[in-house]
């Protein structure tokens, strides 16, 4: 009876101390995972925990990506009206050129600064997987400072 209590005891102290280590594992970041999340704008950085960047890349890209959306609708808009005035020759067709040249010109610029931000995004968050791993496994060596410094 005692032996068996005993052995019980013990399997449970062993399931207790093995959950406690499992708790203390090192828990890296994949970064090949964080630029493959990095498809969504801002959720590479939520995965490195980098919250507060990953929202400004979230709204940076939503943002600009919605301006250069709203320039495009207006660039078609006047381009639609361009070519009906230039083929009777009127006086307006110069003006509306002008317009959607202006609109195509701003439209095409929000849409590469998007694309830039949502690039940079990308390889931020690589390189913050890199740097989130090399504090976690600084912090998990344990430097004798005393030592350290009688050997200068």
């Amino acid at each position: 009876m005692k032996t068996t209590i005993c052995i019980m005891i013990s399997i449970l102290l062993l399931t207790l101390s093995t959950s406690l280590v499992e708790g203390l594992e090192i828990k890296l970041i994949s970064p090949i995972g964080a630029v493959a999340r990095s498809t969504i704008p801002g959720w590479g950085q939520f995965y490195t925990h980098d919250k507060l960047q990953g929202v400004i890349v979230f709204l940076s890209v939503g943002i600009i990506g919605g301006f250069g959306i709203y320039a495009d609708a207006e660039y078609r808009d006047y381009y639609n009206k361009y070519r009906p005035a230039a083929l009777n020759d009127s006086v307006q067709a110069n003006f509306y050129f002008e317009k959607a040249n202006d609109y195509y010109k701003l439209s095409r610029f929000l849409f590469y600064a998007a694309a830039g931000i949502w690039a940079y995004g990308a390889i931020d968050s690589y390189i913050d997987a890199n740097i989130y791993n090399a504090r976690i496994q600084a912090s998990m060596i344990d430097v004798d400072s005393d030592r350290f410094n009688s050997l200068k």
